[in-house]
């Protein structure tokens, strides 16, 4: 059954490479400086290379927007947005494929009765507002460097061209490597923790299960780039603004900087130590960056060449397709759930008893409100929210600590299930051995199981961070706990049957 859900998320990588390819390499292959032949062959290497070696998967801000727990859900929500970025694309309009998800996760948190993280909605809405105005913004002063560069250059004009052209395919190189170590789990991040695939084993060489699933990942990207990917190119490189292949050049250069700016670690600790306001991490578009470059450049040679309508029907598919895309996983979700019976969510309840309110004080919540829900379940998230929020009894954020804490999470602790996968390689040798202590013991809520490891130093957070390594360091604990939790998590049937 896993190979059938499976085909969502090769979908979407198929949308990807028909889609996003074209913001790399669309400006270099209508200015006929690559051929499109030449341009997919260099984007499919290294998206492969960098989907396999260093595929990260979607930042945390998206991931707390949305986790859909359960495969008949990821499956609906990945096919949702597949088709939706499918349509647009086929009318030749470069759209995100973050876009679409963001509309189908939405969708899916209204659908499980789940609370949608609003702070994180504006973060990511925002990105795509602030990636365009900062590629246009460097475009246009890169545009006006080059061009004084060149005109006061004694190069030959062919020795010029292959300089342009030489350039062209590194920094589109780049791009496609650090595409496919960013946007890989789009496309079957979800899959993870259930991959099908076993480690392998080659010689001195080890290919875990992960690996091996990106890699499928990449190789559905790679038949989206040659099969459609000509499409968007055109788009970029020719309908917006006509480019030369001296600008097409300023183009890329100006995407792969704001790319890197919102992208780079280094750079927001190297911020953070100059004291100086850090760029926050958020998986922006490499669509409206592109397409902020050439509106840039059209507008620092003075807009008259600019094809507006173009433009605008560009807009209106970035308004639209968060839209479609949550109006479209809803109807699917329904379906999914109503006609073919799948999972959508995981049945969870939310129970307000005795353990729960004495973890709730420990937190230093007031429990004196819980009266009028105590030794109550309820059986989502959103049904639990509106009685805590009555009467402004408790803030969002405090509603959100407590639904946390009632929530009833079964959990066994199974380590063959993790070594299977190969999933114990992401811990470290101490994290493994804490774990294989409580082997085969179960807990009830999430919780319960993370202070049982806590009691071990390589499962404690740093409960105060002042500095960025810390705060990445408490990240990839949660990371790590929230791989445990799916991996252990242990059905009601399952549970009943033993």
């Amino acid at each position: 059954m896993i190979y059938i859900y499976l085909i969502s998320g090769l979908f979407i990588g198929w949308t990807l490479g028909a889609n996003n390819i074209g913001t790399i390499f669309g400006a270099a292959v209508t200015t006929r400086m690559i051929k499109f032949r030449q341009a997919a062959l260099i984007a499919s290497i290294f998206y492969f290379l960098g989907a396999v070696f260093e595929g990260s998967g979607p930042s945390g801000t998206l991931g707390k927007l949305g986790s859909v727990d359960a495969l008949g859900g990821a499956f609906t929500v990945a096919l949702a947005a597949a088709l939706i970025v499918l349509a647009v694309v086929r009318t030749g309009i470069p759209i995100s494929i973050s876009q679409s998800i963001v509309g189908a996760l939405v969708a899916w948190n209204f659908f499980s009765g789940r609370l949608t993280d609003y702070h994180s909605l504006i973060t990511i809405m925002s990105s795509w507002v602030v990636s365009f105005v900062a590629s246009a913004l460097f475009a246009a002063l890169l545009f006006h460097l080059v061009r004084r560069w060149v005109n006061r250059s004694k190069r030959h004009l062919l020795e010029q061209d292959m300089i342009t052209r030489w350039l062209l395919v590194v920094f589109g190189a780049l791009g496609s490597y650090f595409l496919g170590a960013n946007t890989i789990a789009s496309a079957v991040g979800v899959f993870v923790p259930v991959t099908p695939f076993p480690d392998l084993s080659l010689g001195p060489v080890m290919i875990s299960g992960v690996q091996m699933l990106y890699a499928l990942g990449a190789l559905s990207v790679v038949v989206g780039i040659y099969t459609f990917s000509h499409r968007v190119m055109g788009t970029v490189g020719k309908d917006i603004f006509h480019l030369s292949p001296v600008t097409a050049l300023v183009a890329l250069i100006a995407e792969t900087i704001v790319l890197f700016m919102f992208s780079s670690q280094g750079l927001q600790n190297l911020l953070h130590w100059l004291g100086l306001p850090a760029i926050p991490l958020v998986t922006i578009s490499s669509t409206h960056v592109i397409v902020g470059a050439v509106t840039g450049i059209g507008l620092a040679m003075g807009g008259k060449n600019i094809r507006y309508s173009v433009l605008g029907k560009v807009s209106l598919a970035w308004l639209a397709a968060p839209v479609m895309a949550f109006a479209f996983a809803f109807v699917a979700l329904f379906i999914t759930q109503n006609v073919f019976e799948l999972q959508i969510h995981l049945p969870l309840v939310y129970t307000v008893d005795k353990e729960a309110v004495m973890e709730i004080e420990r937190r230093e919540i007031d429990s004196k409100g819980l009266s009028f829900v105590n030794l109550r379940s309820f059986k989502s998230e959103m049904d639990l929210y509106k009685e805590l929020t009555l009467d402004q009894t408790y803030t969002r954020e405090e509603a959100k600590q407590i639904i946390s804490i009632c929530e009833v999470h079964p959990l066994q602790v199974n380590m063959e299930l993790l070594e299977k996968r190969g999933l114990d390689r992401r811990l470290s040798p101490a994290q493994v051995q804490a774990l294989q202590k409580l082997e085969e013991q179960r807990f009830n809520r999430r919780w319960e199981l993370a202070q049982a490891l806590a009691q071990d130093e390589s499962w404690q957070g740093i409960p105060q961070p002042k500095s960025p390594a810390q705060e990445a360091q408490n990240s990839r604990l949660e990371g790590e706990l929230d791989l445990l939790y799916k991996v252990f998590y242990l059905p009601a049937e399952a549970d009943a049957g033993k």
